[in-house]
């Protein structure tokens, strides 16, 4: 498959401590590729210099066959990238903010109500985006966040932690947003949130000590580690599906049945993702669960019982 992105040889180093060690492989084009890693790993440098913001000390970048250690026209068409920090002014309305980016990205004013009103409306920001962002919540400033990110219809979509700060339907929303774009744009994720990003992920890698210590399939990556798991599921149906599934699968421990909220109690991650696979996507409202934070299960993942 067509590599939308590529890295060789790629380094980065800070006062002589190198962040990103020799980082050579592929982003195949129309996939969403997850990354995790523990604090300080190196995640967010990753982001910036795929993004073309940061440029690598050593080695090449690619965008599209194209060597990103000279140039790349309209980089900014091609590339939407999230950061896991505000983007917009708080001193401008959340339109205004919009607007000067319409303007950054060469959107025109006939163009813009049409790209821009219907993220408003699937982000649920009508009734925040005539006021200013010093005023908003923290989610309501990374839904503004999103929307700037999403507007230029880039190609390629680079999100640093972009379910922060987010409630639980948004989170939904960007998820299914994201779930659209399967093979239609390449998707490039790091979170620390891997319930909800399980759903869309076609491959992982674990960045840890400046390299990749895993690249591969969750379904691989969860072999690694096994925990108790508690997977909640809000679903549109009729009961049959879920419960054809359920009365086949192994490994259940328990199955909390509330209407249209099911919890379900399994062995480890890796039985509850097998049940949601089987599930159409259609059907599924959300998808949240928990068995440790993000830091028990790297330390699981990255230790000798693991890789």
């Amino acid at each position: 498959m067509e590599a939308s992105i590529a890295l060789k040889n790629v380094s980065k180093h800070f006062k002589k401590k190198y962040v990103l060690s020799n980082l050579t492989f592929g982003i195949e084009k129309g996939s969403t590729f997850a990354i995790i890693g523990r604090n300080g790993a190196g995640k967010s440098t990753f982001l910036r210099i795929l993004s073309t913001l940061l440029k690598a000390d050593e080695g090449i970048l690619y965008i599209n066959g194209n060597d990103m250690s000279k140039s790349l026209k309209d980089v900014n068409k091609v590339i939407g990238y999230l950061p896991d920090h505000d983007i917009h002014d708080p001193w401008l309305t959340g339109l205004e903010n919009l607007k000067i980016r319409a303007n950054y990205l060469g959107i025109s004013e006939s163009e813009f109500d049409s790209i821009t009103k219907p993220l408003i409306e699937e982000f649920e920001m009508e009734d925040s985006i005539n006021n200013y962002p010093v005023t908003y919540s923290r989610g309501i400033k990374r839904r503004l966040d999103i929307i700037q990110t999403l507007m230029g219809d880039s190609e390629i979509i680079i999100l640093d932690e972009p379910l922060l700060g987010l409630d639980y339907s948004i989170r939904t929303v960007l998820c299914k947003y994201l779930l659209r774009q399967k093979g239609k744009k390449t998707v490039v994720i790091a979170s620390n949130e891997f319930t909800e990003i399980q759903t869309m992920a076609d491959r992982w890698i674990v960045l840890h000590d400046g390299g990749i210590r895993f690249d591969g399939t969750l379904e691989k990556m969860l072999t690694h580690v096994k925990m108790p798991f508690i997977g909640n599921l809000e679903i549109k149906k009729d009961g049959e599906e879920l419960d054809n599934i359920l009365a086949n699968a192994k490994n259940i421990k328990e199955v909390r049945d509330f209407g249209n909220f099911v919890q379900i109690v399994t062995n480890d991650f890796e039985d509850f993702y097998k049940i949601t696979r089987k599930i159409k996507e259609e059907n599924i409202t959300s998808i949240s669960g928990n068995s440790s934070n993000i830091e028990e299960f790297l330390n699981l993942l990255l230790s000798d019982e693991g890789f």
